[in-house]
């Protein structure tokens, strides 16, 4: 996988899909600008694409007054998050991209860990660690989903950590948008990467905060989510008694019953 070479210009291209959050959009905006602006001076171009779904006023008030600093802007009608990603990547131009919710930020000494990795290496997908922090900014725990592979993926442990990852946009643009899917669409992306023989490497660095609260997709008690993931396991030859299958068959069944 060593090239031997390296790439003194690169080009990152983040996409922000943006629906009604007012409480930390403007956090995750200010990350992104002020990670564009310390890349200058290490030769790495930011490119910020943000796509709004009609959000509320508040929203509007504070995209506008960052508007300037995005590269790519479109307020419009979209279907959904996986709609709002797709139709920014129709716009990337980065060697490598990704997406990053309007509740989290990246981190930067992880994020330059990364660049600095592949200058030197031709890699698909990459990814580190995450801190899970709450509403308040407070850093709750640090995650991982350590080694993937697409066997462990489907029958051990379907956890992944796709804040602050990249991916390669000359091997994305192969194999399609992100699939229809209402929470899972991350958890099926990289399952197709790994099906399509997609370089992936995890670094030991924390890359992203990720926002872990009552009111997020994550946080939230949705059965929806497990049912969709068991779905996309099973599509990608999960086994019927796999401990994946058994433990999101019991986990669907608590939430249905609490909810």
């Amino acid at each position: 996988m060593q090239n031997f070479y390296i790439c003194h210009a690169m080009k990152f291209s983040i996409i922000i899909p943006s629906f009604n959050q007012d409480r930390f959009i403007e956090a995750t905006l200010m990350n992104v600008v002020e990670l564009k602006n310390r890349s200058i001076e290490k030769n790495i171009s930011i490119e910020i694409i943000v796509f709004d779904n009609l959000s509320n006023e508040k929203v509007q008030h504070i995209i506008k007054k960052y508007e300037s600093l995005i590269d790519v802007l479109k307020i419009e009608n979209d279907n959904g998050q996986f709609d709002a990603i797709n139709k920014g990547i129709k716009y990337v131009t980065g060697n490598y991209w990704t997406w990053l919710n309007t509740d989290d930020l990246i981190d930067f000494n992880g994020f330059f860990e990364i660049v600095d990795y592949l200058r030197t290496h031709d890699v698909d997908y990459i990814y580190g660690d995450i801190n899970t922090i709450d509403e308040h900014g407070n850093i709750l725990d640090q995650r991982t989903s350590g080694e993937i592979s697409l066997y462990s993926l489907i029958n051990t442990d379907a956890s992944i950590t796709q804040p602050g990852s990249f991916f390669r946009t000359a091997f994305t643009n192969k194999i399609g948008l992100l699939k229809a899917y209402r929470f899972a669409f991350d958890y099926e992306y990289i399952l197709r990467i790994l099906k399509n023989k997609g370089s992936v490497i995890k670094l030991n660095a924390v890359v992203a905060q990720f926002r872990y609260y009552e009111q997020s997709k994550s946080g939230s008690k949705n059965a929806q989510f497990l049912i969709e993931q068991q779905e996309i396991a099973k599509f990608y030859g999960s086994k019927m008694f796999s401990k994946l299958n058994l433990l999101l068959q019991l986990r669907i069944l608590k939430r249905k019953l609490l909810n």
